[in-house]
């Protein structure tokens, strides 16, 4: 029997897509309020590097089904949805948990879009999933990433302004044509905080190493990226895990502290000079890490 569509009334403020992600009517929903509970995250003790096991929906979150999501009251809370299409955040202080996001034609560019105005989006133990279809997973600006499953798109998250990815697994990028697929991409943007993630680009049952772990650099004009941090990730696939462009325009961007697999085809990264890289080290004891510039 087909599983229902109906979405639950215990959700703040949401409007629901009716017609789909391919398109068709759009009907607004108003559905029972319930108080705000995003105000602090869940805290989960440390369970090793992030991958399988510590990411993604709870195993003992029971989820409810939902179609697509425009979530337009600023202070709500998703929690515990099963959401078979996109989301569309254009309120402030959301706070998606719990759930799984499975969207392979995205309404806009991503799975989940943070539109223009919309800020201090969370989005936590929550799997985000692409069917091998959609382009990116995330993006673009002002919001947080705590304990997520990103996996099945082309690119994982696209990085702006005011952005924090931590204790998360990307992996398994599906290529889309001929677009280069990276875990995380910056083409411009300020404080930009990735920590303590997996990043890992390299789709093994494909046997594809996609093109970078981290991607930084514009390719369409001198945009700036600046006070960038990387630190504490294992970084693995790509041509060079980590790309930074020669021509990027930045200041203060920041490698520090991160562990490289060795599943890539020239190299742990490459970078022009400026960009600071210091206690990086291989994932195997006797490989030196090292930077090749870039031009």
């Amino acid at each position: 029997m087909p599983r229902s569509r109906r979405l639950p009334l215990a959700l703040l403020g949401v409007a629901a897509l009716l017609g789909g992600c391919a398109g068709g009517p759009t009907t607004d929903v108003v559905l029972d309020a319930r108080p705000s509970v995003a105000a602090q995250p869940t805290v989960v003790a440390d369970a090793g590097p992030p991958g399988p096991d510590n990411t993604g929906v709870p195993a003992d979150v029971d989820l409810r089904p939902s179609d697509d999501l425009y979530i337009t009251q600023p202070g709500s809370v998703i929690d515990g949805l099963d959401v078979d299409g996109c989301v569309v955040v254009r309120a402030s202080d959301v706070v998606i948990r719990n759930s799984r996001i499975r969207c392979a034609e995205p309404v806009t560019a991503n799975v989940v879009q943070v539109e223009n105005g919309a800020t201090g989006l969370v989005i936590e133990d929550t799997e985000i999933d692409g069917l091998g279809e959609a382009d990116i997973a995330v993006g673009w600006s002002d919001y947080t990433l705590r304990r997520v499953d990103i996996h099945s798109t082309n690119d994982g998250v696209r990085l702006g302004d005011d952005v924090l990815i931590e204790d998360s697994w990307i992996h398994d990028m599906i290529r889309q044509g001929g677009l280069h697929p990276d875990c995380i991409q910056a083409t411009t943007g300020s404080d930009i905080t990735v920590r303590n993630n997996t990043l890992d680009v390299y789709n093994r049952e494909r046997d594809d190493l996609n093109n970078a772990a981290v991607q930084l650099g514009s390719e369409t004009g001198p945009r700036l990226l600046e006070r960038v941090l990387i630190e504490d990730n294992y970084l693995n696939g790509g041509n060079y895990t980590v790309n930074v462009r020669g021509d990027t325009n930045f200041q203060d961007v920041v490698f520090r502290g991160n562990r490289y697999g060795t599943d890539s085809r020239y190299g742990p990264a490459m970078a022009p000079g400026g960009v600071e890289f210091s206690s990086e080290r291989m994932d195997e004891g006797d490989t030196d890490f090292s930077v090749t510039t870039a031009r």
